[in-house]
């Protein structure tokens, strides 16, 4: 069994994927009676939906193995080769494919010989692993057959979207409580694991309640949707944004200390001052934010979260800066 390569993305798209919240819950039957359908439909023993996560495959939905076959260790999977591309992965037998030779499915019960699999995308773009038909026994796949199980994988995306909204925020498309929650957490041990360090920045839109008083809700929430686009541009791509509640907002700086979340806070700033710059008449936008650097004392997001608001009040620039 050959080591198989990772995605160019594949620290994003694991953030992804532990964000969307779809890892280790229990049975969903909007997707179990998709693999119902699709095990009838193409006429195979085994139909399944995969997400491939750092070191293991997972199955979200399966019809066709037993329970100790529902997980397994990422590197003895088919589905992390489909993972390398975004085309079909069509193995007519396994048998004469080296890289699936000595898999565990192939070796052992159920002997797999035949894999299709067709990658399914979290609505980010990110990949989150496939959903794909087996047989134990070679077999041709048509164009046609291949359309229609574009068609299953189109309608889990589908699904994975309606998902998507628990986690995002509507008005502004950032994470929402819940969402950066769910990926912050995850962001933290994996930079704590390697020592590096992170620091959280927290950003309020003070003059919300006035806009709202004085010229309406949709003036107000196009404070917050202009406020996102500024913060979209002075922030890395890799560093979690997300609109926490009404007026407040939270960005987890990775690989960052404080001194540099400072930096990065004041470039924000020039931004709402250029933006302001430009507004014609009505409102412009009032910011204070605050930063506070994880460490042990802070050990859980809602502490640092505090931490930085408390900060926001009295904005100092760190010692040394």
């Amino acid at each position: 069994m050959k080591i198989v390569e990772t995605p160019p993305n594949e620290t994003e798209r694991l953030a992804s994927l532990k964000a969307s919240g779809l890892l280790d819950t229990g049975p969903a039957e909007r997707f179990d009676r998709l693999t119902r359908l699709a095990k009838h439909l193409f006429d195979v023993p085994v139909a399944q939906l995969s997400l491939v996560d750092e070191n293991r495959l997972w199955l979200k939905s399966c019809d066709g193995l037993d329970a100790s076959q529902r997980e397994m260790p990422r590197a003895a999977s088919f589905c992390t080769h489909t993972l390398l591309q975004d085309a079909p992965l069509i193995i007519r037998d396994a048998h004469d494919d080296m890289r699936f030779q000595t898999l565990p499915l192939v070796v052992n019960a159920p002997h797999i010989r035949f894999y299709v699999g067709y990658p399914v995308k979290l609505p980010d773009g990110s990949q989150a692993g496939a959903f794909c038909l087996m047989d134990t026994e070679p077999r041709d796949f048509t164009n046609e057959q291949l359309t229609l199980l574009g068609d299953f994988a189109a309608i889990v995306e589908d699904e994975f979207a309606l998902l998507n909204t628990a986690t995002h925020d509507e008005l502004t498309g950032l994470l929402n409580t819940r969402g950066f929650h769910a990926l912050a957490d995850y962001a933290l041990s994996a930079h704590r694991r390697r020592g590096e360090s992170m620091t959280l920045g927290f950003i309020t839109l003070d003059n919300y309640p006035q806009i709202t008083e004085s010229l309406g809700i949709e003036e107000a929430e196009r404070a917050l949707r202009d406020l996102t686009s500024v913060l979209k541009g002075a922030f890395r791509g890799s560093d979690l944004l997300a609109r926490l509640e009404n007026n407040q907002f939270a960005i987890l700086f990775a690989d960052t200390d404080e001194k540099g979340a400072w930096i990065a806070m004041q470039y924000l700033a020039e931004l709402v001052e250029q933006f302001n710059s430009r507004r014609q008449k009505g409102w412009i936008l009032s910011v204070s934010w605050g930063v506070a650097q994880y460490d042990e004392e802070r050990g859980s997001l809602a502490q640092l979260i505090a931490h930085a608001d408390k900060r926001t009040y009295a904005i100092k620039p760190p010692k040394g800066h």
